[in-house]
């Protein structure tokens, strides 16, 4: 281990690789501490000294979703959606990184933590693993970017009837949607994770920036305002905010 922040967060450095694990058992629900951690990992991650990022979960879940106790501790709707922009500039960052970003799913990933997954640029999922934004079970809507990136993945009525469901996806069918690029046994889950983020690093790194700045060139225009309107709709429906 070489470092924490505030022991939510654990980063590790090996050469060219940089890997965050998510560390708030028993679910890695992700806090405003966690947030301002993965930004400061960003800024880290973008220097010279790394070429891909690896985030992943501590134990059996990769991240069961934000921690909606601490959002409850908002004092008001302009503090809420102080706290949703800052996320979502997090998770933007990470999706428009010129360099690789891997989501190693080891377990349950589900609202806030899919969204995280669906920020990366690759998804490694274990075998019997769920995951979904089932928000709307909170009366809520995805509020981190979720509803545009799974639409983007599996196209916009697919996205829909998930997200409006609230049904959670198996993994075998995460594949198949293209949800994520490859299911891993759970038995060398870890060592097959290795050998793909090795297999990144053995690729000629200026030529793997400008396939992924090729591939984030086919987003259609207005992406930023279709994740802002989704921390809107959040904040709107917020039911210990909502004024009427």
């Amino acid at each position: 281990m070489e470092g924490d922040r505030g022991q939510l967060i654990r980063i590790t450095a090996a050469g060219r690789l940089l890997e965050v694990t998510l560390a708030n058992p028993p679910d890695n629900r992700i806090t405003p501490e966690m947030i301002n951690g993965l930004g400061e990992v960003m800024e880290r991650f973008e220097s010279d000294e790394f070429d891909l990022l690896l985030i992943t979960g501590e134990g059996r879940a990769f991240s069961k979703g934000f921690d909606v106790e601490r959002m409850k501790g908002c004092r008001d709707a302009v503090e809420l959606r102080r706290l949703l922009v800052l996320s979502n500039g997090v998770f933007s960052r990470i999706a428009r990184s010129p360099k690789p970003t891997v989501a190693a799913i080891n377990g349950a990933c589900l609202g806030g933590g899919f969204e995280l997954a669906l920020a990366c640029h690759f998804r490694l999922c274990a075998e019997k693993t769920r995951l979904g934004l089932p928000e709307v079970w909170l009366h809520l809507a995805p509020g981190l970017g979720g509803v545009y990136r799974l639409a983007r993945l599996v196209g916009q009525a697919k996205a829909l009837e998930l997200t409006v469901l609230g049904e959670l996806i198996p993994a075998e069918e995460a594949l198949r949607l293209c949800v994520v690029n490859r299911l891993l046994p759970r038995s060398d889950f870890d060592d097959r994770v290795r050998s793909f983020a090795k297999n990144l690093l053995g690729a000629d790194q200026r030529a793997v920036r400008e396939i992924i700045r090729l591939a984030a060139s086919s987003a259609p225009p207005g992406e930023e305002d279709n994740i802002r309107q989704g921390f809107e709709a959040f904040a709107r429906l917020v039911p210990w905010l909502r004024t009427g």
